[in-house]
């Protein structure tokens, strides 16, 4: 009697598992034949129609590097009148948590509504005291997915989503957590290298309600301001599309269009990207870019991870992108945390996705695309920037690897679901 309670229990625990690692959104091999589609400046109805997101003209958008964006984000909470909505994966206890709860509390005092969202297991190194204050002093704040032991089937879901929306007009979207190793230059191990974007204009309607979706699903509250949603008027020469993925979704939106710009590359693509383990079919398809004459060039971390397991598994796709000849480079100085794609010198994406199955298949996520060539232009200035601290892998070198390494990566890569 007692073997077969406890195989049930057994059983039961397992299965329970099963479903916990199993349910993920479909990141398929599509059959995209990029001769059907036309270059990425004529690409953005598609992009924006095939991933559920609408196209946005006369936005103004600012580029920030590494640290440099906490002032901004800083000051925009500071002037903010009605409403301050802020949703973080990562928050860390530190000098810069302190900041972000006494400016937030102040907003409070003033008669704004704060809104904060974050995710149950990216802030579990937050100051409980801190998170307490805010609470206290009349900030709403929630966590996502708080783990209960009858909330397991969300055990697995997260937001990975990084968003700053003021009044409902200003829009932050960025790789950074509101975390101390994001201050600074990005100028050690303890300082990391990242991007984030300010954006004016129609598009911060989007990244307003992509918020919302976390929000109402989280607290079953329905913001209802009318500083939400205001009418915006065109701020600058931008066209953006918001695009976010679900936990809920049927595919990755956001993977999807990864795919789709880089298809649409006739010249060149700039993928700068902190945790890489994709399926094998993207590697297939910047391989097949290359074969048409674009040059792909990937930048990734190398020893310097906070995540050494995903950089294993992203190794084992070396010899395929080296082979394709993909040009490829770890970067030494710290983590390479931002999460940039850019296609041709026009059209950019910056947000919070990575090229792994976590960010691609789970996670909550959300992204904007920019067409713009100046933003084009610094991001790719940016980069070769960043090379200045990158080691090129040639297929000579890799090959050259002893037999463990090979089979640690392998292994690794298997795992990559999970990771």
């Amino acid at each position: 009697m007692l073997g077969i309670l406890v195989t049930a229990i057994l059983a039961s625990a397992a299965t329970a598992l099963y479903f916990i690692i199993s349910h993920r959104r479909r990141t398929p091999k599509y059959r995209l034949n990029p001769d059907d589609l036309p270059e990425v400046g004529e690409c953005l109805s598609n992009f924006a129609g095939l991933t559920k997101s609408a196209v946005h003209e006369g936005n103004h958008v600012e580029l920030f590097q590494n640290g440099s964006i906490f002032p901004a984000l800083v000051e925009a909470i500071r002037n903010a009148q009605d409403t301050v909505h802020l949703e973080s994966f990562v928050w860390d206890k530190g000098e810069l948590e302190k900041e972000f709860v006494q400016l937030l509390c102040q907003k409070v005092k003033e008669g704004v509504k704060v809104r904060v969202l974050l995710d149950a297991i990216g802030a579990m190194d937050a100051d409980p005291k801190q998170l307490k204050i805010l609470r206290d002093n009349g900030v709403k704040f929630w966590e996502y997915c708080k783990v209960r032991w009858w909330n397991l089937r969300r055990f697995n879901h997260r937001t990975h989503r990084k968003l700053l929306i003021i009044d409902g007009k200003i829009g932050f979207t960025f790789g950074h957590g509101i975390a101390d190793q994001w201050l600074g230059e990005g100028q050690d191990k303890h300082h990391w290298r990242d991007t984030g974007i300010k954006i004016t204009g129609p598009a911060v309607f989007s990244l307003q309600a992509v918020f919302m979706e976390n929000w109402m699903e989280e607290t079953d509250v329905i913001p209802t301001e009318s500083s939400c949603f205001p009418h915006l008027e065109p701020t600058g020469s931008v066209t953006a599309h918001v695009v976010s993925s679900a936990t809920g979704d049927a595919i990755s939106a956001v993977g999807l269009l990864y795919s789709l710009a880089i298809a649409s590359a006739r010249q060149s693509v700039y993928i700068q990207n902190p945790y890489f383990a994709p399926e094998k079919s993207l590697v297939e398809l910047l391989c097949k870019m290359v074969k048409r004459g674009v040059e792909v060039h990937l930048m990734i971390p190398g020893k310097q991870t906070d995540n050494p397991f995903v950089r294993r598994a992203g190794c084992s796709l070396y010899r395929p992108l080296l082979e394709g000849g993909v040009k490829l480079y770890e970067y030494n100085l710290t983590l390479l945390h931002q999460k940039i794609v850019v296609v041709d010198g026009k059209w950019t994406h910056v947000g919070s996705t990575n090229f792994d199955a976590r960010s691609l298949a789970l996670n909550e996520e959300v992204g904007i695309g920019l067409l713009d060539s100046k933003i084009a232009e610094s991001l790719i200035e940016a980069f070769h920037h960043d090379l200045q601290h990158c080691t090129e892998i040639t297929l000579e070198r890799w090959h050259k690897r002893r037999w463990y390494h090979k089979s640690f990566d392998w292994f690794a890569y298997l795992l990559r679901d999970q990771l």
